[in-house]
Order: structure tokens, then sequence, then C-alpha cells
């Protein structure tokens, strides 16, 4: 395609980028450091929005570094650790854990407090539930070429009017004045649910379905494609720092109404989104935050399902179609919903905990292995995040006190205790090489 970018197609990716981000957690976390920061709410919220959208941001700018080809941005592990990791990823936020979870997420945030159901009761209304959300996924996401379209012209300015309209209300109507002492360390406290969004696994999935899509509208040209990409990246960024503003402000001007219930465990984080929302608008707060939930969940179900089938068409070369892969997808997502929101988190958090370090370490190494041309001190550095991430991940399921001394690292607390020791192996085995006058192409 000749000429000047269309600001529309920026547009367009950057709400649809936008819409694929934000999640359940997105929607659920921000209420929770309001009301936990109080006079100090704002701290938690940009911290919570660097450690969100700033990793997010680094997952987009390795995939670019990488021409957007997944293989590459992985091969400082080498071909096949590459397409393991690559694939144990995608399945994590596909159809084993982060697929599901929107469907059981949208059911417990929209289904349930809308039609008064006792979910202790009976599993049939989730299990009818999962069927028709799958299927609208699956219509919506079968056309790959249609999926950005989708989400980005139709539902994703459906999400911003019900977000506006809620958020504005608390604005104009705050419940109470914004005081009191924080009950959370806020910087830590952003960081850590930032973290624990772990968007950055997503980024890399979806910023190639937006580098695909504007592929197929002509933009072959590498620098007004990677321009678009951008645009859309920034365009994202800001209506996540706008709608995260203003969650986290709901939040905080709650006053003492549930402060007590949130802090001794009694009301979890969906709930005290329903009872803020229910507050503000009344019983329509219900119907308004169940379509919230309905489009959050639903957009980011259709980007991850669209991720998978385009992944697995490409690793296969062809043999396993997008449709096919799509079609397996939602029907297995359907299946999995069922286990329901909590069973879905409390498995997927040991599994992600483990492969999340190493994806981000993948992530600085694709950006910054041609400035320093190291390789395999980078190798080292991901084994070494690598084997940290277990044995953390089995001091926390198992209670190991012989390894007590992973959460006595710097920056445990934050959830980075990997960084440490990844420094480390990296400078360590960056001298070794330069004292042995090892290149990159003599290692490889």
């Amino acid at each position: 395609m000749n000429g000047k970018l269309k600001m529309s197609d920026s547009l367009v990716g950057g709400f649809a980028l936008f819409a694929m981000f934000f999640g359940a957690g997105n929607l659920i976390f921000p209420p929770d450091i309001g009301i936990k920061g109080g006079a100090m709410w704002a701290l938690g919220y940009i911290f919570y929005f660097i450690a969100d959208v700033g990793l997010a941001v680094l997952g987009v700018f390795a995939v670019l570094k990488s021409q957007g080809n997944l293989d590459k941005l992985g091969s400082s592990m080498g071909k096949i650790p590459a397409i393991i990791m690559n694939t144990a990823v995608l399945l994590c936020i596909g159809p084993f854990l982060a697929i599901p979870r929107t469907a059981a997420a949208a059911y417990e945030l929209g289904a349930v407090p809308i039609m008064g159901i006792d979910t202790s009761v009976s599993k049939w209304p989730l299990a009818v539930f999962s069927v028709i959300f799958f299927v609208i996924v699956l219509i919506l996401s079968i056309r790959q070429s249609k999926v950005i379209d989708i989400v980005g012209k139709i539902l994703t300015p459906l999400l911003l009017v019900t977000l506006v309209v809620l958020i504005i209300t608390g604005l104009i109507h705050p419940m109470a004045s914004i005081s009191g002492e924080p009950t959370e360390p806020m910087v830590k406290y952003g960081l850590y649910n930032g973290y624990q969004t772990m968007d950055a696994f997503a980024s890399i999935f979806f910023v190639n379905i937006i580098i695909t899509t504007f592929k197929n509208k002509g933009y072959t040209e590498e620098k007004k494609l990677y321009g678009l990409t951008v645009n859309a990246t920034i365009i994202a960024g800001i209506l996540l720092f706008l709608v995260y503003g203003g969650l986290s402000y709901l939040g905080a001007s709650t006053g003492s109404n549930w402060a007590s219930d949130v802090l001794n465990g009694t009301m979890n984080q969906a709930a005290l989104l329903i009872n803020i929302t229910e507050a503000l608008l009344g019983k329509t707060g219900i119907i308004v935050l169940g379509l919230i939930a309905a489009f959050a969940c639903l957009t980011t179900a259709i980007g991850l399902t669209s991720a998978t089938g385009r992944y697995f068409e490409e690793l296969s070369g062809g043999k396993l179609s997008y449709g096919l892969v799509t079609v397996i997808t939602c029907i297995f997502s359907a299946g999995a919903c069922n286990l329901g929101l909590s069973q879905i988190i409390s498995i997927a958090a040991p599994i992600l905990t483990i492969l999340y370090p190493v994806m981000i370490m993948l992530m600085i190494t694709a950006i910054l292995r041609d400035l320093i041309p190291v390789l395999w001190a980078f190798r080292v550095a991901i084994l070494v995040t690598f084997i940290v991430s277990i044995i953390s991940t089995l001091r926390d399921m198992f209670g190991f006190e012989q390894l007590d001394w992973i959460h006595k690292l710097p920056l445990d607390s934050y959830g980075f205790n990997w960084t440490a020791p990844a420094l480390v192996a990296f400078v360590l085995s960056a001298i070794v090489l330069v004292i042995t006058k090892s290149t990159d192409k003599k290692m490889a």
C-alpha cells in the first residue's frame, strides 16, 4: 500500500488491542487497588499500569524486533526449546487456562448476579452458559481476517461505552471522600497485581494478529507496518491508562464501605466490583456490569482463540487449518470452563509463575541481543530464570522448608525474585565469553 498511514486503521487496531488485553482480571484488580490504597490509591494505580502495560509493551517491541516471527523471538533458546516454550505459553493463555477462565469470569460477574443464580445448587447453568458463550466466540473468530474489524469496530466501542457510564457516574457521584492510610504498600501491591495479569504473555500473540491484519490490508512496507503497530499500541496504552485510573478511583472513593470485608477476606475482588456498580447505578448497575464483563471477556476470548488458531496453523505448515483449530479450541474451552473460575485460577497459577519470567527474559533478549552480542550469556540467564521459577513454585506448592532461601532473594515480594540471579548469571557468562574471546558465531 502506497501513501500515508490511515488513522482509521491505527484506531481500529488500537481499539482491538485494548479490548483483547482488557479481560476480567484487568477489570477487577484496579478497584481492589483503589480501596486498599486510600489516599495513596494513585500511586498503586501508576505502578499497576507500569507492571501490566509496561511488560505488555516490552512484548510488543520484542515481536517487532523479531519481524513478527514467534520462532525468531524464542530463538535464543534454540529452535526446539523455542517451539516447546511458545506452545506451552499459547496453551496456557489459550484453551487450557485463560480462554475457559474468560467464560467462567463472564458467568460469575454477569450471569450470576443478573439472574440470581445460586452456584452452590446446580452446575447446569454454567454448562449452558459456556456453550452459548463459545458458540458466540466461534462465530466471531472463525474468519481470521475479520477478527480485528469485529473486535475493534463493534465490540470495543460497546465495551468502552459501558465502562464510561460506570466511571463517569462514580466521578460525578462518589460514594465517599477519598481518605485513609493505605492498607498495603502501594508500590509493591501495584507492581505485584500488574505482574499477575501476565499480559506480557498475551502481547506476543495479540500483536502478531495486529501485524498480520495490517499486512492483509495492504501494508507491506516494513516501516509503515511497524508504524501502524506502534500507533495501535500507543492508543491501546492510553485507553488502558484512562480505564485503569477510573476503576482505581471507584475503589478509592468507596470510603469505609466494604473496606473491612475486603481486608478480612470475606469479600473478593469480583464481589467488590459488583457492590460498587450496584451502589452507583442501582439494580441497573448489575446489568451494566454484566455487559462490561461480557464484552471484556468476549473480546479477550476472541483474541486468544484467534491467536491459538493462527499459531497452530503456522506451526503445522497449514496441515491444521485455522478453522479446525478454532473449533477444537472452543469445544475444549467450553468443557474446561465448567471447572469453575476458582479451580481454573488455582490450576493456572503454578504453571504461569514458571513460564512467565522465562518469557520476559526472552523478550529482553530479543530486544538486546543485537546490541549486546553475547547469545550464550543470554541463554545462561534464561536457564537460571527457569530454575529459580521452578524452585519458587515448588516451595509455594509443597511448602518445602529447605527451599525457604528462594524467598529471601531481592525483589521476591514483588514477584521478581528471578531478576538478580538472572543478572548475575548473565554478567558472569558475558565476562567468560569476553575473556575466552568467544562469539555468537563460534558458540552457535
